[in-house]
């Protein structure tokens, strides 16, 4: 474990502000005090690709004219969450570099807080990428794997390398994409770069590839959770990690669209405690996971106990909270997400003989 801790630090860190953040930031989480670690920030719903597999495509498609986060509530969310301890923010969408203004957007970030942004590659060029530097990215995650390999571009990734800015290869841990994710692990050696191992949702997928998971899992070269290994086997959503989308709803994770509250209604702060409050009383190793099977063995692996009564339901492929206790203090949020609850709340009380109606 110390291994890849040192390799994520010295991955991520580009400054001794963010250096000396990151270590009180690792002092107070630690020492149990709340702090609110990695923030995900959705920019803009807006993307170049349509993914089958897309875990934001219920939010994508459900809004008609998707706007972007403007570029001063980008600066106010942050400074919110710097306030309660931020050393990371990722930068995400959608695709966030369809955006003319994305450098402004990395430019409003704080500068002593790591950066990261997620890209599919396919809109990137040298000349935007020296552009994202100047505006003070630390990290860019590319998106690799069998939907991937014509957009990738190993060249870009090697120049980020060379500005300055740190690459992580983003995938998808199922069987499917095994041979991809060890080129991933290949290349990474090769070229200095990290891979981040995403937890498979169930939209569309057929569960983890656990063998090849746990195999790899503390590879001093394996990005998971959030930008840097905090030495637990725990999943750090609704309490060191938050999700913003590009209309302020805020979730514990990209891939579970429950809604606890919203940063136009009330301040982060606030809801940031009252989600912690809940979610550090709920462990597990992720709170993605629906099978007991793969949750027992998740426990033995990570030498823990976590309760099988968190393990997420099916009833809604965008919600595995559906159904479950964790569900207490959600909010209807937007009016979007409004009428995405109504649907989930009728899927969670169908019988299981009953089949879906048609998707929209």
């Amino acid at each position: 474990m110390l291994r890849k801790a040192l390799k994520q630090f010295q991955l991520g860190v580009k400054s001794p502000r963010q250096a000396a953040r990151v270590l009180a930031s690792e002092a107070k989480m630690r020492a149990g005090i709340r702090t609110l670690r990695s923030l995900e920030l959705a920019v803009t719903w807006i993307c170049n690709l349509d993914c089958e597999f897309c875990y934001a495509e219920d939010l994508m498609k459900a809004q008609q004219k998707p706007p972007h986060m403007p570029v001063d509530e980008v600066a106010r969310v942050t400074r919110e969450a710097h306030e309660l301890g931020l050393i990371h923010v990722n930068v995400t969408g959608g695709e966030p570099m369809v955006r003319k203004d994305i450098y402004d957007v990395v430019d409003a970030i704080p500068k002593d807080v790591v950066v990261s942004l997620v890209t599919n590659s396919t809109l990137l060029t040298e000349e935007k990428i020296d552009r994202l530097k100047e505006a003070g990215l630390s990290t860019i995650q590319m998106s690799y794997g069998s939907y991937y390999l014509k957009s990738f571009k190993r060249d870009l990734a090697r120049y980020c390398v060379e500005k300055g800015i740190s690459v992580t290869l983003s995938v998808v841990n199922i069987e499917s994409e095994r041979e991809n994710i060890q080129n991933a692990f290949a290349m990474a050696e090769e070229d200095d770069f990290s891979v981040l191992f995403n937890y498979p949702m169930i939209y569309n997928n057929v569960g983890l590839d656990s063998e090849y998971y746990w195999k790899m899992r503390y590879h001093p070269r394996c990005r998971e959770d959030n930008l840097f290994w905090s030495g637990k086997d725990r999943c750090p959503a609704g309490t060191h990690k938050l999700y913003v989308t590009n209309d302020g709803d805020v979730m514990t994770c990209d891939r579970i669209h429950a809604i606890y509250g919203n940063v136009h209604e009330e301040p982060l702060s606030v809801i940031h405690k009252r989600m912690y409050d809940q979610f550090i009383k709920h462990k597990s190793f992720c709170l993605l996971e629906t099978c007991d099977k793969q949750w027992e063995e998740n426990n033995k692996r990570s030498g823990r106990n976590y309760s099988k009564e968190l393990v997420g339901t099916n009833h809604d492929p965008f919600n595995v909270f559906e159904g479950t206790k964790l569900m207490e203090g959600t909010v209807p949020g937007s009016t979007l997400a409004q009428q995405m609850h109504k649907a989930r709340a009728a899927a969670a009380n169908r019988p299981e003989n009953q089949p879906a109606p048609a998707s929209r």
